[in-house]
């Protein structure tokens, strides 16, 4: 089953991500540089309201996790509405304060040309509704998700996350501007609220409003309470250089930092997804005691994402040059790759934090995980304003870079043996040794093709096919174990009955 919930929860985010990152030239075309930059800036501060979120989902998929495990319906019940109260709550709010704050916000957060002044600031009322509808569509996406459902999950993500991507490009390429694009946006968002709800009613969630009681509301908002320093933490880092980058910089500047860290943080941002199903997992394992069991999650899910996200790097960093020549043009070649290469790096020493956090949180530890992805956030800013200072985007990239060396080796020493029941050692011969060894090889095998064959794009296709078969067999024959190879191919069966 989390093979299976890992794959459709991947499923679930790469479809939009393909579609997301084809449609980013003809957003570009469409709205200009400036045009795109802007809209960039809108999402990130709309993004840094999220504050107002105390990370109540987090602890909402754990208990729903435990009580749907445990049988507790009335439970499960007051949890599941507890969250609709507060997320309703706060999108409400959320959205009053931004409509009526428009104006002083994008004067403070933005240059704008006066021709772009008066859409500015329509798209960003408009933005401002759709702030309440994505907290909603975000607290019921992980409903199916804590009961194990990544299936249904993952449909809904796929069919919605294509369609307001593939639609808003069309609004852009036909003169729709910014706040068309923003309006589509939120149309399809309340179109997603309503699907999820009726897929609710089809998984049996208690859709009869009850008011939960105060041991209830005690026990979440306390986990919350320390989970809220991660979710404090993650917009830190998803907003806080793109705010940075813009304010210090300018729009333009922005859009070329942002087209390849958006695609860098899409790509590895799938291994995370094939990752996070694990958290619910971890907390039905916990609820009932198997703590054998969990400790080989543990180990396991830590050597397969380690590879696999190595490989990911590999990929971008031998085929990147080109993509970005052909999906952008040749124009965030010099500045954009050598971002590319930085935040891909500085992305993939964060992703060794992943597991470690999701098992600290699943067993009830979210004060740990959220103190140090704070310190992660504010580390990073500090380090990303100075490196903008000196070295525009190149140098906010080698700042991310910087902070996530630091803050990584600092957390992983001190999880280890504490609130992550492996030890660092263990989990260093076991998980990270062989998968970093194997994939080091495989590359500096690899590596020397990217000058040996031809440049352009047919050379690019078989360099990355060459890698990804090599790297792929090597990873089955002496990363994946016997057990799971044999899950693999019953999962093969399923699909494809003749294999």
């Amino acid at each position: 089953m989390l093979l299976r919930n890992s794959l459709w929860n991947l499923a679930g985010s790469a479809l939009p991500a393909i579609v997301a990152l084809a449609t980013v030239p003809l957003l570009i075309h469409g709205l200009g540089l400036e045009g795109f930059g802007i809209v960039t800036l809108i999402g990130s501060v709309i993004g840094y309201f999220g504050v107002l979120d105390i990370n109540l989902s987090a602890g909402s998929i754990k208990y729903l996790a435990q009580f749907h495990a445990q049988n507790e319906r009335s439970q499960f019940a007051e949890t599941f509405w507890f969250g609709c109260l507060f997320y309703g709550l706060l999108g409400t709010v959320g959205a009053l304060v931004l409509y009526f704050g428009a104006g002083f916000l994008s004067v403070q957060f933005f240059t704008v040309s006066p021709a772009l002044r008066a859409e500015t600031l329509l798209a960003f009322q408009i933005a401002a509704i759709g702030f309440a509808m994505s907290q909603i569509q975000n607290y019921l996406l992980v409903i199916p998700q804590a009961l194990q459902r990544y299936d249904r999950s993952a449909q809904a993500e796929a069919f919605f996350g294509v369609l307001v991507n593939i639609v808003s490009a069309v609004v852009a390429i036909n003169g729709g501007g910014m706040a068309g694009v923003i309006a589509v946006r939120v149309a399809i968002a309340t179109i997603n609220n309503l699907w999820l709800v009726w897929l609710l009613h089809t998984l049996g969630v208690p859709l009869k409003p009850v008011w939960p009681r105060r041991d209830i509301r005690h026990t979440l908002t306390s986990f919350s309470a320390y989970a809220y320093l991660s979710r404090l933490a993650a917009l830190l880092q998803a907003h806080g250089d793109k705010l940075i980058v813009g304010t210090l910089a300018g729009p333009v500047a922005l859009t070329f930092y942002t087209v390849p860290a958006q695609l860098a943080g899409r790509i590895l941002g799938l291994c995370f997804r094939l990752a996070s199903v694990i958290y619910p997992r971890v907390s039905a394992l916990a609820a009932t005691g198997q703590h054998a069991s969990l400790r080989l999650l543990y180990l396991d899910t830590t050597r397969l994402l380690t590879y696999l996200n190595l490989i990911v790097l590999g990929m971008i960093a031998l085929a990147g040059e080109e993509f970005l020549r052909r999906w952008v043009g040749a124009e965030f070649i010099e500045q954009g790759y050598p971002v590319l290469l930085l935040v891909t790096l500085a992305l993939l020493v964060d992703s060794l934090t992943n597991i470690p956090s999701l098992v600290n949180d699943g067993l009830g530890h979210p004060h740990v995980t959220g103190r140090f992805a704070l310190a992660r956030g504010v580390t990073g800013i500090a380090l990303v304003f100075a490196g903008t200072l000196a070295g525009g985007i190149v140098g906010a990239a080698a700042a991310h870079l910087l902070a996530s060396l630091l803050m990584t080796v600092l957390f992983l020493f001190y999880v280890h043996g504490r609130t992550v029941p492996v030890s660092l050692l263990e989990t260093l011969r076991v998980s990270w040794l062989p998968s970093i060894a194997i994939g080091s090889i495989g590359f500096a095998v690899l590596v020397p093709l990217k000058w040996l064959l031809p440049s352009g794009v047919a050379g690019t296709l078989l360099l990355v096919t060459t890698a990804l078969l090599v790297l792929l067999v090597a990873g089955y024959i002496f990363i994946v174990s016997v057990d799971e190879r044999h899950a693999l191919l019953a999962l093969a069966r399923k699909f494809y009955p003749g294999t």
